[in-house]
């Protein structure tokens, strides 16, 4: 390609990206504006309930919903607020454990949570994924059964009628309620 037809293709190009640009950009500020007037009415609290941080972190989690499902990159910065407000704790492990059984959906795979403190990856067919799990405070364990075990430990920030969010720092977690 000559120097000029490569101009021409770049400035062609170029015509082309900044209304998908401005859109990125004007979908991550509504995005954006959102949050902040959410994260505003739960400042307005002075000593929140536990209730109304479980609240805050579903209304939080629908607005990442729908940033991550128009690719804004909003769903980043409410992240972070997300992670910023886990579980107490000295959350009731037992309370907790029993919102967590029953089937759930994480974007790549359905889970199987059982009362026993077994998990399975869903469908079960024989040699699927599975392991044990247990929550003590607000600390989430998760041993996959492979050799040899593996353990991982997260922080709960929500397990919900709805929501299962979780954290390892660094990453947050989700997971839906299957029906």
């Amino acid at each position: 390609m000559r120097r000029r037809d490569f101009i021409a293709a770049f400035s062609s190009a170029a015509l082309v990206w900044p209304p998908a640009t401005r859109a990125q950009q004007s979908g991550d500020a509504h995005y954006f504006h959102a949050l902040e007037d959410i994260k505003r009415g739960y400042g307005k609290i002075s000593h929140p309930s536990e209730a109304a941080r479980a609240d805050y972190i579903a209304r939080l989690v629908r607005l990442r919903e729908q940033a991550a499902r128009l690719k804004t990159e909003t769903w980043q910065t409410i992240d972070a607020e997300i992670k910023q407000h886990p579980a107490p704790a000295d959350s009731d492990s037992k309370a907790l454990s029993n919102r967590l059984v029953g089937k759930w959906r994480s974007p790549r795979h359905d889970y199987l949570y059982r009362a026993d403190g077994t998990w399975t990856m869903l469908p079960v067919e024989p040699d699927i994924t599975h392991g044990t799990w247990r929550i003590a405070g607000n600390q989430y364990f998760d041993t996959a059964a492979s050799d040899p075990p593996q353990t991982r430990r997260y922080t709960v920030i929500l397990i919900g009628r709805r929501d299962f969010v979780f954290t390892d720092r660094e990453v947050v977690f989700y997971e839906t309620r299957l029906k």
